[in-house]
């Protein structure tokens, strides 16, 4: 297609982000070329294509910033105004050296008993062997003082840091986003050139770790004289973020201050509920409110899943079944419900684990629920994949939501809540000013006291009484084609249409390009395609978007890199479909390790080769060898 090329950029590997994979595949079904761009641990780039025709590159990441702090703030910690290191070798010596002196006063006390050494000779030794003797002494004693004021201090420097590691962490005043939060601008080494490269017409920022990414490449893109509009999409109120683990409410500042600075600059402003759009427009004094594209599942979908969650669990049906999907954390509140049992007898709850059930908080949930006797009716569940989650969780009988108190929870509408409700479940849910709207207004389940288990088990009671009265509410037609994923992704298109325009869906014509070699072969080639094929030594970024195919001869780039592999990614991004040729009867294994790294089609034009190497196709000189190109350019 040739419509507005829309770049998506985010911070995790986006495999699990449901989220940025359903506005990726929503804007790529309605037309426009859609990019992901990702960050993996792979060590190598990786390319692949989705759902919606999206083009996902997730690119290696080196947080070369937060790895120098880290390193920074260990030496400080590690560094002693004493330094005195622990001497083993020169304490031994001085014990041998004291060790001889005790030896020789006793040789010399042996020999003036035996009258071999005379009484002034005995008393000169003396005194000269007590001199040597205090030496060594002192040197014993020096040599402790050093080492007990080394530990104290390392003890007193221990206690410092510890206090400090405390206080710091929880100040928010004072403030500066880029010693706090380095890895934001690791973000930027890690995604600028590609980003320069792309040519985007749109870069869509998902979350706030990524957002000065995309201003200062549209910043660098009006340099060249180009336009690039800039999307943010909150998908929390960061401000208000929860707190856990390295997640301080200093970097919550700093975070908020990156988010600042960076959000005036953007075009349009994309966030997950009312309340945290409405927020963000008063906090940051944007000419409009951001538009809410709440994250919900899909109302058509012919996903299944292989298990449910009552068989998971081991449970019949006529066991009382309560459920949490999702992350494991304190601010999460699944500490009161597993409390919660206890006033809750026969009731059993299944706590589907994000990421997985071997974390450390599932192993404090686990020892909590001994704790309380209740260890029976827990049940840890490792999670299914995002498409099946809906189906998984329809066999329980009411979703838990029991978020602890943070201002971002306060104005989510989590997309939990939403995948309890497409699966049928009445909610249950902690008193968050949002979800207490929407609990009220569609009529969904009930609402409890956050941090009270007692109340929390009242509500499911309530529940239990007319389960019939709440699932019927689950399932009304209205309800469900107002909260589907298909009614937020319309808001999203929308937005785009208003920003960009509609997008071109009009095929490009089929322009096939070989090179950089030109070989005789790829010249009777190309001549027999008529106008459809030309011959190129290299290729520009902006040549690819007028070709369709590209054919490259021995291994070689045309866009002039080191290595072929290189293109890959702007290739895929500029839905090129490429292959490479190989001339001549060449080394078997070197083609085998080359097809391996490359991972496309891969010709050779000696058919002995392509008989022995699985995988490629033979590409013949001459007239037959132009039909198979034709096959090729009709894929």
């Amino acid at each position: 297609m040739g419509g507005p090329h829309v770049v998506m950029l985010v911070a995790n590997d986006i495999t699990n982000d449901t989220r940025v994979l359903k506005e990726a595949a929503a804007l790529g079904k309605a037309g426009y070329r859609v990019t992901l761009l990702g960050v993996t641990t792979a060590g190598r780039t990786l390319v692949d294509t989705i759902e919606g025709g999206v083009v996902m590159i997730r690119l290696p990441g080196r947080f070369v910033l937060r790895d120098e702090r880290n390193r920074r703030r260990f030496a400080r910690r590690s560094r002693r105004l004493l330094g005195v290191q622990a001497d083993p070798a020169r304490s031994a010596r001085i014990a041998a050296r004291v060790a001889d002196l005790r030896a020789e006063s006793g040789r010399a006390l042996a020999g003036r008993r035996a009258g071999e050494i005379g009484r002034v000779g005995f008393q000169a030794g003396r005194v000269a062997r007590a001199v040597r003797r205090r030496r060594w002494q002192l040197a014993q004693t020096a040599l402790a003082s050093g080492a007990w004021l080394t530990d104290y201090e390392s003890r007193k420097a221990s206690d410092l840091w510890q206090w400090w590691d405390g206080w710091l962490p929880a100040r928010r005043g004072m403030v500066n986003w880029r010693s706090v939060i380095p890895e934001a601008d690791d973000y930027e080494a890690i995604f600028a050139e590609i980003l320069d490269d792309l040519r985007p017409d749109v870069l869509h920022a998902h979350d706030m770790h990524v957002i000065g990414v995309a201003s200062r490449a549209a910043g660098r893109a009006a340099l060249r004289r180009r336009t690039v509009k800039v999307v943010y999409d909150a998908h929390e109120y960061v401000a208000g973020l929860s707190e856990y683990g390295g997640r301080t409410p200093r970097t919550i500042a700093a975070w908020a201050q990156h988010e600042r600075e960076y959000i005036k600059t953007v075009d349009r402003v994309v966030t997950v509920s009312p309340e945290i759009a409405r927020t963000l427009h008063t906090r940051y004094k944007l000419d409009r409110e951001p538009t809410v594209v709440i994250n919900s599942p899909q109302l058509s979908t012919d996903a299944t899943s292989g298990t449910d969650i009552r068989t998971a669990a081991g449970l019949p049906d006529d066991v009382p079944l309560l459920v949490y999907s999702g992350g494991i954390t304190r601010a999460r509140g699944v500490e009161t419900a597993v409390a919660a049992l206890q006033s809750l007898p026969g009731v059993h709850l299944a706590v589907v684990c994000v990421p997985h059930a071997g974390t450390r908080p599932v192993a404090e949930l686990r020892d909590q629920a001994a704790g309380l006797g209740v260890e029976d009716r827990v049940h840890f569940l490792d999670p299914v994949p995002t498409n099946e989650v809906v189906p998984f969780l329809s066999t329980a009988d009411i979703g838990l939501i029991p978020i602890l108190r943070y201002p971002s929870h306060e104005m989510a509408l989590p997309n939990k809540v939403f995948e309890y409700t497409f699966a049928g479940l009445p909610v249950v849910t902690s008193d968050m000013p949002t979800l207490v709207e929407f609990v009220g207004k569609t009529g969904i389940g009930e609402v409890f006291e956050v941090e009270n288990p007692d109340d929390l088990a009242a509500a499911v009671q309530r529940i239990q009484r007319d389960p019939a009265a709440y699932r019927e509410r689950t399932t009304d037609p209205g309800l469900r084609r107002e909260m589907s994923w298909e009614a937020q992704a319309g808001h999203l298109r929308e937005l785009y249409a208003e920003l960009v325009g509609a997008p071109d869906l009009t095929e490009k014509p089929t322009k096939l390009v070989i090179g950089p070699m030109g070989a005789t072969a790829a010249e009777q080639w190309a001549r027999e395609l008529g106008p459809v094929a030309s011959i190129r030594e290299k290729l520009t970024l902006r040549d690819l978007d007028g070709i369709t195919h590209l054919l490259m001869e021995d291994w070689q780039s045309m866009l002039e890199s080191e290595q072929l592999v290189t293109d890959l990614p702007m290739l895929a991004a500029s839905r090129v479909k490429h292959a490479v040729v190989v001339y001549g009867r060449v080394d078997r294994e070197q083609v085998r390790r080359k097809a391996r790294a490359y991972g496309g089609t891969v010709f050779v034009t000696d058919r002995v080769i392509a008989d022995a190497i699985a995988g490629t196709r033979w590409l013949p000189a001459g007239p037959e060898g132009t039909e198979v190109l034709r096959a090729f350019l009709a894929e």
